[in-house]
């Protein structure tokens, strides 16, 4: 059957799913009170409240008058199952106005079988279908379902690289910066609910590292910092674009934090393409104040087995960010990627500012 003898209702299906971004949410189990590390926009335009009032809270500050008690005991016995599963429900937007909420949730475990976070997706139930008709959206969700495990996947990568101790508290910087970790892979699951297939096991790369160098620089404040990309069309399987996503994500967010110290003017540019020989190059270039002297970043960054340690026996607060002229998380993750990708990284002062390759070849 070709894509225009397609049952219309599955192509519906398939429409609204490619138009109507979705809700997403992560929490950490491991600290107290299992609180939210990331949300989407989705989420706040869903809910009413803003990313800022959700980070570090439990997630039950959507429950209202109006949220049965069955209900939220089924989410505990499903959180306690260790297996994903699902739940509707009445929440409330930050306005006091209930909705139904149709959650998907998943556990999230390290290569270690720990639990690591949980992820969830919400999606607004239709009244139709949760009147009772069982069929009735059920060729979505299983889509819904099998893109969940996908990026689950790749999730489970992300947050074990930050890893956190339940005991400790986490400082509201690092709390961020796992958030835009997260950002970049729930980018990733934006683009496959686009592909509307179950079955893609690629992606539009370009597309993809586009938008999140589109979403990074919407958060600098400095009008006269300009971030150009130019990403070519290419294709990769969603294990080299997900760890991409990441290195991009970490290069770009270093460079709008660090490169224009004491300027409120500059650029970046973004480039992802081909090269000769059939490899492929992710670049990272500025004009900014260039590299600290003798700076060999991130080369003398620790090992993520390192920065778990740190984690889990250090004293105080957890702070993920390099200080005093020690390496943060950020430059572990970077090194233990582009090692991952059998990558070759470079880093190094370009005249003026600074500039950051990632050569790869996509068969390797």
């Amino acid at each position: 059957m070709t894509s225009v003898e397609q049952a219309p209702d599955e192509a519906s299906m398939q429409s609204a799913i490619r138009h109507s971004p979705l809700p997403m949410i992560v929490t950490d189990p491991r600290l107290a009170d299992n609180p939210i590390t990331y949300v989407n926009r989705a989420f706040e335009t869903l809910t009413l409240y803003s990313r800022a009032f959700a980070l570090g809270r439990n997630c039950r500050f959507l429950q209202g008058p109006g949220t049965d008690p069955g209900d939220i005991e089924r989410i505990r016995e499903g959180l306690r199952s260790g297996r994903a599963f699902q739940v509707t429900l009445t929440n409330h937007r930050a306005d006091g106005s209930p909705f139904r909420n149709q959650l998907l949730i998943a556990p999230v475990h390290s290569a270690e079988g720990d639990l690591t976070a949980y992820f969830g997706v919400q999606r607004l139930a239709d009244e139709k279908e949760d009147g009772g008709d069982p069929a009735s959206g059920e060729g979505e969700l299983a889509l819904l379902r099998e893109l969940q495990h996908r990026v689950k996947n790749h999730l489970a990568m992300v947050v074990s690289m930050i890893r956190v101790q339940a005991r400790r508290e986490v400082t509201p910087d690092s709390l961020k910066a796992i958030s835009r970790r997260i950002e970049a892979l729930a980018l990733l699951y934006d683009e496959l609910i686009g592909a509307g297939d179950s079955g893609t096991k690629d992606i539009a790369a370009g597309a993809y590292l586009s938008r999140i160098a589109s979403v990074i620089s919407s958060i600098e404040t400095r009008p006269a910092i300009r971030v150009n990309v130019e990403c070519d069309d290419i294709t990769l399987s969603l294990d080299h674009a997900a760890r991409l996503g990441l290195l991009l994500s970490e290069f770009l967010t270093n460079a709008l934090q660090h490169a224009f110290k004491g300027r409120d003017a500059g650029y970046v540019e973004v480039r992802f393409y081909r090269v000769s020989g059939g490899g492929i190059r992710l670049s990272v270039e500025d004009d900014g104040i260039g590299l600290p002297g003798g700076s060999d970043w991130p080369a003398g960054s620790p090992s993520i087995e390192t920065q778990r340690d740190r984690a889990e026996n250090d004293a105080g607060a957890l702070d993920t960010g390099g200080h005093g002229g020690e390496a943060g998380v950020g430059g572990s993750i970077v090194a233990a990627l582009s090692g991952s990708l059998g990558a070759t990284l470079n880093v190094a002062s370009a005249g003026r500012g600074t500039i950051i390759t990632v050569d790869f070849s996509p068969e390797g």
